[in-house]
């Protein structure tokens, strides 16, 4: 990366920005803490842009989103499998901006009908509210109007359902007031009453009621009975529950200006982050001045591009501390497995990538666990239809190839253990057609001997291990640090490598015990002596012993990679028991129907679960054992200035869409 600075004039920074949009090359970084740290720049000029503006662009792109949702919503249109932006030519995207008013009139009707179902729902769950107030009342057989004559009063009303009835009648009645009590309904929280008196005792009657809780219900604006009221509810709900699936529908045919109001969509949200870049700038009078990141491979296009605006600018390596976005680059094959490297954490801009490093023994580690070709070839098949029919971008896209590549792997090892859906094609001839056949391992059955994959399991993980200890080493050595690589790595490679000869050399010949003996001894000797040299006074001594002690920590790791033989044995056990469950209706039509079904699901199953172990336990050697040994994470991504749309993807006429 290379920092860049810019001095122009305020004629050119509306074309400047729309050109550095256009370019896409260039992460511009916010210069308003200059104006707080520097007196210097305090006094030179202050923040560019403007938030009221700002404020007024993103209400009319919330506008617009509101449309799109109300579309969506009411959409019977079949949804894809993956939501993916539309490559679109500049001209193309040109043309139908040409007709914006025409678009924004479409979004306003979108808006208007939006505005009509939400007003209906809100009538419809009114009237569903009244509905439901006035069912309890349904057997009350007097006007709700009616509220007493000219000397009585008749008051509607609930009481917890704890109350006891009687005595409150007891209560209310008692004496020379008139009051009748009448229960007319109850459920499991209330009891509803009517309660009547002369208008004389009317508050002696609500001081009692009071006192059980008593709580008058506001049911007077209606006319007429409840049964009534409850009858004209219903069918005014169910006229407008009508014109709302109408207004539904309408909604629906609405879909086909979907696209274009995706475009306004696209195009305002790339003029709000046009303005809204604006105030990560300073202006004076006459000039802006603007700063930010480039990728060292784009300075030529960025100075072009500067030159064209009649800019100063100056271009600088980043400086020690400070913060520089990171942007990886690797080839086809590795590209794909940068999802692992993001998922745990992008690699310190003065780190090393491990990407290209880990992207062959992941897709390996995949192949051993699942090591079963059928479904290797079932997992490429897919991945290739889902990246040959849908447009794919980002992650997605990296994840789905990556997973063509890990399918192809499985394909390798279960060729290689002879795992074709388990056992499938032998149990089948056999059930079936009372045939024996028989498919060889092109290397050997990991089931028949599981030692043998153990061992090489470990293999692999020391290898990947070395792999990762090697480029600690090498970022010693390119710091200078030749002695530390030799104390801190390459002891290591010697307890390892000759504890390995020593141990398990005699299996191959008895010369290399002796000489893996002295190498061990060599390599222990040199931790103990140097790994305490850091330390002072009696700490060098403790520091040496510490280092030392860290061999059970080496063991530990690879020993993590007995998951590969666990993982293996666990997808060709359990596809041999579904291959047998299928067998055992025998042969003839009803037992082959009952083989294939139970292939289908068991199989099935067992694909679902046993891939995600193995990209679970795959990322997780990578994370713990491989990363752990030189991996310097916490950079931030890289996100230059540009065309960041939602919906379309905008090409350059003469690019043909590409990516």
């Amino acid at each position: 990366m290379k920092k860049v600075a810019v001095i122009g004039l305020d004629t050119a920074k509306e074309k400047l920005i729309s050109d550095l949009m256009e370019l896409g090359m260039v992460e511009i970084t916010d210069q308003a803490q200059k104006l707080t740290e520097s007196e210097e720049w305090r006094g030179l000029g202050e923040r560019d842009g403007d938030s009221d503006k700002l404020t007024v662009m993103d209400y009319d792109i919330n506008r617009v989103a509101v449309a799109l949702e109300t579309l969506e919503k009411f959409s019977t249109a079949k949804k894809p499998l993956f939501e993916t932006r539309k490559a679109m030519k500049q001209s193309e995207f040109a043309k139908t901006m040409a007709g914006r008013s025409e678009i924004e009139k479409n979004i306003e009707y979108v808006l208007e009908l939006n505005d009509k179902h939400h007003g209906l729902k809100e009538l419809i769950n009114k009237k569903q509210s009244e509905l439901i107030s006035l069912t309890p009342w349904k057997d009350y057989d007097l006007p709700l109007e009616e509220t007493g004559t000219k000397n009585t009063i008749l008051d509607l009303g609930v009481v917890p359902s704890t109350v006891d009835i009687l005595a409150l009648k007891e209560l209310a009645e008692d004496g020379d007031n008139a009051v009748v009590l009448k229960e007319v309904n109850r459920d499991r929280d209330f009891i509803y009453l009517a309660a009547m008196t002369t208008r004389d005792c009317e508050e002696d009657m609500m001081t009692v009621l009071k006192q059980y809780g008593y709580t008058p219900l506001p049911l007077k604006d209606f006319i007429g009975t409840p049964a009534e009221n409850m009858q004209k509810l219903r069918k005014e709900i169910e006229e407008t529950e009508k014109d709302c699936s109408q207004l539904e529908e309408e909604i629906n045919k609405a879909d086909s200006l979907k696209f274009g109001i995706q475009c306004v969509y696209d195009q305002m949200c790339m003029e709000r982050d046009a303005e809204r870049v604006k105030s990560k700038l300073l202006k004076t009078k006459r000039t802006f001045n603007l700063e930010g990141w480039v990728p060292a491979k784009s300075m030529d296009a960025v100075s072009k591009l500067l030159t064209e605006n009649e800019c100063y600018f100056d271009f600088r390596d980043p400086e020690e501390g400070e913060d520089v976005p990171v942007m990886t680059q690797n080839g086809s094959f590795v590209y794909p497995f940068e999802v692992i490297t993001e998922m745990y954490s992008l690699p310190d801009y003065r780190g090393v990538d491990p990407t290209k490093f880990f992207a062959i023994f992941y897709a390996m580690f995949f192949g051993i666990m699942l090591s079963d070709a059928g479904y290797g070839i079932v997992i490429a098949v897919t991945c290739f239809i889902l990246l040959h029919k849908f447009d794919l971008e980002g992650a997605t896209y990296k994840m789905i190839k990556m997973f063509l590549y890990c399918g192809v792997s499985t394909v390798f090892w279960g060729a290689m253990f002879g795992g074709w859906f388990g056992d499938f094609f032998q149990v089948a001839a056999k059930t079936i057609f009372n045939k024996e056949i028989n498919i060889e391992p092109l290397w050997f059955n990991p089931i028949d001997d599981p030692t043998r994959l153990l061992i090489w399991s470990l293999v692999f993980g020391v290898v990947h291990l070395f792999l990762g200890m090697g480029i600690k080493a090498g970022m010693l050595i390119k710091d200078g640090k030749m002695f530390d690589a030799v104390c801190d790595i390459f002891s290591w490679y010697m307890v390892i490598i000759g504890g390995a000869m020593y141990l398990a050399g005699g299996s191959i010949s008895q010369a290399l015990v002796k000489p893996g003996m002295y190498i061990t001894i060599l390599g222990a000797l040199i931790l103990l002596f140097t790994g305490g040299r850091k330390n002072k006074g009696f700490g060098k001594v403790t520091g040496g012993l510490s280092s030392l002690y860290n061999v059970t920590s080496y063991i530990s790791d690879i020993l993590s990679y007995s998951r590969l033989l666990a993982l293996g044995l666990a997808t060709g056990v359990i596809a041999q028991v579904v291959n047998t469950m299928g067998s055992l209706m025998g042969g003839g039509i009803v037992g082959t129907i009952v083989l294939m079904i139970v292939f289908v699901i068991g199989h099935t199953f067992n694909l679902a679960i046993n891939a995600l172990g193995a990209f679970v336990h795959s990322s997780r050697l990578q994370y713990i054992e491989f990363f752990g040994k030189f991996y310097e994470d916490g950079g931030e991504e890289f996100r230059p200035f540009g065309k960041d749309t939602k919906y379309v993807r905008i090409t350059k006429d003469s690019d043909g869409g590409k990516k």
